[in-house]
């Protein structure tokens, strides 16, 4: 199993009870420091009696660790830290060769699945591995923000619009995406009309987002 960088809590828990259902697989936690490394602090201080100071310079994956530890009680020695990625794309290309062949599962938070995926897909290409992601829920969206299947605010509003404006375009295969024409770090992804469209229409919505 991959669990990734984020500042979705409610990974820690999906994650838990897959590792419970599956006592012979192994977890690589990813993730270095990035735009999440902010939210993730912050859930952690709104969601758990944890001490977390507000920056001291510690990974994500070492954040998220700890938390499988100490809150869920995860096995330390059923888990493997990569540390220095930065975005999607090192979660998957340094991640990988950490992964023996056979059945992969990647958690993220849910607005990056698909890129996480395609990200994974693509670091992986020609090993024998079959890979599945695992979104830990279908977020719930309000006037406030979205939330998890738990009840909880994953993100405020304009952080969900900024995150998921911000997908679409790293989905794009242009100069500015992850794909083929761009970054490199996934294939090529046709967007569907409507995705396009109501990315539009959030532009116009919350014209002060900047992930896009």
């Amino acid at each position: 199993m991959v669990l990734c960088g984020s500042g979705v809590l409610r990974s820690l828990d999906v994650t838990a009870a897959l590792l419970e259902a599956h006592p012979h697989a192994r977890l690589v936690v990813t993730g270095g420091r990035g735009h999440s490394t902010p939210a993730l602090l912050a859930a952690v201080r709104r969601r758990t009696s944890a001490d977390v100071p507000d920056d001291d310079g510690r990974s994500e994956s070492s954040v998220l660790a700890a938390l499988l530890v100490a809150h869920h009680g995860v096995d330390p020695d059923r888990i493997t830290l990569e540390e220095a990625s930065t975005h999607c794309g090192e979660n998957a290309s340094l991640t990988a060769p950490l992964l023996p062949d056979g059945r992969v599962v990647v958690v993220q938070d849910p607005t990056m699945q698909r890129r996480t995926h395609e990200s994974f897909v693509h670091a992986l290409a020609g090993r024998d591995v079959s890979l599945a992601s695992h979104a830990p829920f279908v977020p719930d969206v309000r006037p406030d923000g979205g939330y998890d299947d738990a009840g909880h605010r994953a993100w405020d509003l304009d952080r969900l619009v900024d995150l998921v404006r911000g997908e679409v375009r790293r989905l794009r295969d242009d100069a500015r995406g992850y794909g083929p024409r761009g970054a490199g770090f996934i294939g090529h992804v046709d967007l569907p009309p409507a995705v396009e469209s109501a990315s539009a229409v959030l532009a116009e919505a919350f014209p002060g987002t900047s992930r896009a």
